[in-house]
């Protein structure tokens, strides 16, 4: 368990630092060598760490040319390609098509009803506990069930399973499905943390969903829906306004203290766009 803490640990540098990241620092800070690094990174990820540095910064530009409407030059040098031809090449061979096909490409649905945000906020920093999932977002529940019972454990949750006052449960979703393949989307189940003094365990680590600017939807019904809803917040609020993203990722609110024995047609959910 050791070694995933660490790789886990690694893992939020990368995520946290991708425009700057040098590998051989990455390996120092782990504390395994430059042989075992490599091998335990490839076992726990599933590949390198090149490899894994390189399909980040991709996923990010094609985001940010679909949604973003960052230019292929602004975009190439921001995935870390000296010239358009270099990132047009990584591109095609990743994606299967060329950045600008890519860019003219709409998987949001043709017919779809006008939804605005309840309110536009500047949030402050919430520090919050999270336990790492990687896959499907519809199968974090394994991420929140780790969560939710050292919460219990350690009374932030009590016994009849439902949140003390003032703490809630969050979920930061770091990549678009769109683009993203879904056994590498990257997500992370949270509480915010309102006691620095509880003591961590195995996968518990410390994370801060970052403050700033925020448009906030409201989402009342299953979670399994909430896809459906980003389609039409992306497809109407987002382009017909032209609003510009913020580089942080997009993380829900769930305001019902105890999902499991509210009916999921009553399940009420705030979704945080991250806007300049």
């Amino acid at each position: 368990m050791k070694n995933q803490i660490i790789i886990d640990a690694v893992i939020k540098k990368i995520d946290d630092d991708l425009d700057s990241i040098d590998i051989d620092r990455i390996i120092t800070y782990s504390g395994f060598s430059y042989f075992h690094f490599h091998r335990l990174f490839v076992s726990y990820v599933g590949e390198t760490i090149a490899q894994y540095i390189k399909r980040l910064r991709l996923e990010r530009a094609a985001y940010a040319i679909r949604y973003k409407g960052k230019s292929m030059t602004d975009a190439a040098m921001d995935a870390g390609y000296s010239t358009p031809s270099a990132f047009n090449k990584a591109f095609k061979d990743f994606f299967g098509c060329s950045p600008g096909e890519h860019k003219k490409t709409n998987n949001r649905p043709k017919e779809y009803v006008m939804i605005e945000p309840i309110r536009v906020e500047v949030i402050d920093d919430i520090k919050v506990y999270s336990v790492r999932h990687v896959g499907e977002y519809n199968k974090i529940g394994d991420a929140y069930g780790i969560l939710f019972s050292w919460a219990y454990k350690n009374k932030i949750k009590n016994k009849k399973n439902i949140m003390e006052k003032n703490t809630f449960s969050y979920g930061i979703y770091y990549d678009d499905p769109n683009v993203t393949c879904a056994d590498k989307l990257r997500s992370d189940a949270c509480i915010n943390n309102t006691d620095d003094s509880v003591e961590l365990e195995d996968s518990i680590t410390k994370n801060v969903i970052k403050g700033g600017k925020y448009a906030v939807f409201l989402h009342v019904g299953e979670y399994s829906k909430l896809q459906d809803i980003y389609n039409i917040i992306f497809s109407s609020y987002i382009k017909r306004n032209d609003i510009q993203l913020a580089d942080l990722p997009i993380f829900e609110k769930y305001l019902n203290r105890n999902p499991k024995r509210t009916k999921p047609e009553n399940l009420r959910t705030e979704i945080y766009i991250p806007i300049v």
